[in-house]
């Protein structure tokens, strides 16, 4: 928005005022506004333009340094106001260094303003207590506030509001849409409508280096005329709709610049009021020349509310207190009390309401992980830097000094040097980790600042401790520890929680890992192969997939099989399939006693299981015998197992085998495992898989006999591991990567 829209066919020609860059010409703004535009705009809108204006003159004051003009122009539908500097950054240019220091006002060369440069651009406008310490000696700009919100505050009260920049600086002007003071549109009854630009100041007072107070007693009218200005305009609370754009502090600020405007002997004024850890003081608004505080008179903003702060006035002349209308002051010294308790309760409220926010936020987090070394990693990083400047995390164990896990820093070049002091054995944060005890934080001091200490303690067991630190002179407040132990306390749980599924997941990976071979054997002239594929669900459960390859009187026999469920129970049926199958192998069993014992001792053992129930199992054997000739013979055996894969010579694939019964659910007289007699040529493969393989799913389609036989006839060629990683590979691809059953997969192929 950078063109101001028309408001009719007559503009009026605008009043205007250049200020120097000083701590005064905030209040000369002021007064200049107060001067033209009293009577002429009801009291609501004068507020707005008198805080508008002080925000922007104060901005050009701080971060231009450059010679303020303030224009003036009233019309029927309102009046516009246009704060221009002589600094030629444009509005929205990031911050920059320079070397060129920033100017001050005792060398400030009015002849050159132009070559001034600027520590900022003025995206960040400065509020009025930005000016805290502003004097007029050298530093006088040391230490201001970078938190300013003038174009908010612009863009919140007025109508339109806009930026025209041109080579010798830049304006931003604003509309306020209001109805007159009286029935005249252009002024009170009496008056002759709005001044020509001309109109000039007292004799004797140069306009650009005007001082508060140059022109107290005049209005300036066109042809230099003067006449009797109207009375000084008293402080008043802030309207509604203008308190809801400011902060307490800003409030407060417009309120002392009101003050100030109705007491003509004080030369500037301070808000100021205890730091919540009470060690020092801090600004709240200032405004005007300030001198040591010993030469103020103090007004307590609360006599009975200490903690609510003081008001700082210092009178033109050292010894004339006693001009000030005390009684004025007191009221909007209670004024002032009222926007900072409200503020300070809204602060209170809104800090409460985030700390809930960050444990929910953080519970979640921590909650959402079971992986320990995740969990660590993010306790220690959720309170940097929000809470805390460094966080690390330790672990107990037994028999050993407790162990540093995660540690991270604000500042990552921190972080090698705060590693090293943190396993210090002998180090203050070491000792104080072996030393922590109880539910309790405890405070201390570590790297040169404040630190703290909280034991991780879940189901009466001590984990572990967290510790975290601040800089120097950053203490923690009481609000905070308790935020801290709370987050402690969360986060012992699941860290315990993480802790307990990392050593159930280790169990399940040792009790999965027994139920195959560690190694397959070496069989002459037969090339072996194998894979196995967990389903992405399993979590703690062990799978009941499991195959084996036994060496007997009768050659080589070559199994694999599937318990039905999950778990503790499908781990005992396959310890005992696999037992069964290596002791009556080792006898010389041929494979159909060998598979009527194994039903009967699957079935016998039914009653030991908790739910009651039987597990049913099923099998894929074949005993294995290679010959001389390059061929190897099989006989293979069925127990309601998916049918094996012969790939053949000529890259082709076959389903083979006959359809027998379940293992563990039959009796004797009901079963049947019909054998099949087979011969594998040199390079021929026999691929056994369990049904996890065929059953891949991928929406509601299945990966199925076909697509199966389709992937290993595309492993021709491929040795016995190449085609079991192939088929695996195949069924995980089809399943995107989310298996539902666990998959096992034994090739045995015929070296040529």
């Amino acid at each position: 928005m950078n063109a101001d829209p028309a408001t009719g066919d007559r503009v009026p020609p605008p009043r205007s005022v250049a200020l120097p860059p000083t701590a005064d010409s905030p209040r000369s703004a002021r007064r200049f506004v107060q001067d033209v535009l009293r009577g002429r705009l009801d009291e609501d809108t004068l507020d707005s333009a008198l805080l508008l204006v002080t925000e922007l003159v104060t901005n050009v004051v701080v971060h231009a340094g450059t010679t303020t003009t303030v224009d003036i122009a009233l019309d029927q539908a309102g009046v516009r106001v246009s704060v221009s500097d002589r600094h030629p950054v444009r509005i929205g240019v990031g911050r920059r260094e320079t070397s060129v220091p920033r100017p001050r006002p005792t060398d400030l060369d009015l002849d050159n303003l132009d070559d001034l440069e600027s520590l900022e651009g003025l995206e960040g406008l400065e509020s009025l207590e930005g000016l805290a310490g502003l004097d007029a000696g050298p530093g006088a700009f040391d230490g201001l506030r970078e938190d300013g919100r003038g174009l908010a505050l612009v863009d919140a009260l007025s109508a339109s509001w806009g930026t025209e920049h041109v080579a010798g600086g830049k304006t931003v002007w604003f509309r306020l849409a209001t109805r007159p003071a009286d029935s005249s549109p252009l002024g009170p009854a009496g008056t002759s409508g709005v001044e020509p630009a001309g109109a000039a100041p007292p004799a004797g007072v140069d306009p650009v280096a005007a001082p508060v107070g140059a022109f107290p007693d005049r209005e300036l009218r066109a042809g230099g005329e003067a006449s009797p200005a109207p009375a000084r305009r008293m402080p008043r609370l802030i309207a509604r709709d203008t308190a809801r754009a400011l902060t307490a502090e800003g409030e407060v600020a417009e309120l002392l610049a009101q003050l100030l405007d109705a007491l003509p002997t004080a030369t500037g004024g301070r808000v100021r009021r205890p730091t919540q850890d009470g060690g020092r003081t801090e600004t709240v608004a200032t405004l005007g020349r300030a001198r040591p505080a010993g030469e103020a008179r103090v007004f307590p903003l609360d006599p009975t509310q200490e903690a609510l702060g003081e008001l700082l006035l210092w009178p033109a002349v050292t010894g004339g207190e006693s001009t000030f209308d005390v009684e004025q002051i007191q009221l909007v010294s209670r004024w002032m009390a009222l926007a900072l308790g409200g503020g300070d309760m809204r602060r209170a409220e809104e800090r409460r309401i985030g700390m809930l926010s960050f444990l929910a936020e953080a519970s979640d987090l921590l909650a959402g992980s079971l992986d320990l070394t995740h969990s660590l990693t993010l306790l220690a990083r959720l309170p940097v830097p929000r809470l805390a400047q460094w966080c690390a995390v330790y672990l107990n164990h037994d028999g050993s000094d407790p162990t540093l896990e995660a540690l991270v820093h604000a500042e990552e070049s921190e972080t090698a040097a705060l590693t090293r002091a943190a396993v210090d054995p002998d180090g203050p944060l070491m000792a104080a980790v072996r030393a922590a005890r109880g539910d309790k934080a405890q405070t201390m001091t570590a790297f040169g600042g404040p630190a703290l200490v909280v034991v991780l303690q879940a189901r009466r067991r001590v984990l572990g401790v967290l510790a975290l630190g601040r800089a120097a002179g950053h203490a923690f407040l009481a609000d905070e520890i308790d935020l801290l132990a709370d987050l402690a306390r969360r986060a012992s749980f699941a860290v315990d929680n993480a802790r307990l599924y990392s050593r159930q997941v280790e169990l399940a990976g040792t009790l999965q890992a027994g139920l195959r071979p560690p190694a397959l054997p070496h069989i002459p002239g037969i090339d072996l192969g194998s894979a196995y594929g967990a389903a992405q669900s399993a979590g703690l459960d062990v799978g009941g997939d499991f195959f084996d390859l036994i060496s007997g009187p009768n050659g080589w026999t070559v199994a694999i099989g599937d318990v039905c469920g999950k778990g503790a129970e499908a781990a005992t049926v396959t310890g005992v399939a696999r037992a069964v199958l290596r002791l009556l192998t080792g006898r010389g069993a041929d494979l159909e006693e060998l598979l009527l014992e194994l039903n009967r001792a699957l079935r016998d053992t039914a009653a030991a299981y908790p739910s009651g129930h039987a597990r049913f199992c099923t099998l894929a054997a074949a005993t294995l015998l290679p010959t001389e000739g390059g061929e190897a013979l099989l006989r293979l055996h069925l127990a309601g197992h998916p049918q094996p894969v012969v790939l053949h010579r000529d890259g082709t694939a076959s389903l083979v085998g006959l359809t027998g019964t379940l293992l563990g659910v039959l009796d004797d007289d009901e079963i049947s495992f019909p054998g099949l007699d087979l011969r594998l040529h040199a390079g021929e493969s026999l691929v056994l898989y369990t049904d996890g393989v065929i059953e891949a799913r991928q929406g509601r389609e299945l990966f199925g006999d076909q697509r199966l036989l389709d992937a290993v006839a595309g492993c021709a060629g491929l040795p016995a591991q190449g085609v079991a990683d192939r088929v695996r590979s195949a069924a995980e691809r089809f399943a995107g990567g989310n298996l539902r059953d666990d998959v096992a997969i034994l090739v045995a192929r015929v070296a040529e």
